[in-house]
């Protein structure tokens, strides 16, 4: 899979993450099980890919990427787990790690679509005597 390609997949399941978030007032999910299933899945694909593909050429966004993503996660399993006195305050963490992850993948997106331009510039660079 190409750069690019993996950047539209990471969109894609950018958007189906957010469409398996949906929850109805009382907060329960309206999503059907299967679109979750399939968003999990493609995340972790994603995550992998991206991890490995950028380790090469960008090792501290990819060490970025992936702390992000945990963190998320670690936050997420407390949000459920933990009772709803302590709920405000992991709101409040997990609210900061989405946006973090938010900016980060966004970063990640932006560095996988310019990466086939730096290096098809190395090669030609390379090439020139």
């Amino acid at each position: 899979m190409k750069n690019k390609a993996l950047a539209i997949f990471g969109i894609v399941t950018y958007i189906l993450s957010v469409l398996s978030s949906a929850e109805d007032l009382e907060g329960n999910s309206t999503a059907p099980d299967i679109l979750i299933i399939i968003s999990g899945i493609a995340t972790l694909v994603f995550f992998v890919m991206v991890t490995v593909r950028l380790w090469k050429e960008a090792r501290n966004l990819s060490i970025i990427f992936f702390s992000s993503s945990i963190i998320l996660f670690i936050l997420t399993i407390i949000q459920v787990l933990t009772s709803p006195s302590y709920g405000s305050l992991v709101i409040i963490l997990m609210n900061i790690a989405k946006v973090i992850y938010f900016i980060v993948f966004i970063w990640v997106v932006i560095k996988l679509f310019k990466m086939k331009r730096i290096e098809t510039a190395k090669k030609i660079t390379e090439e020139t005597p």
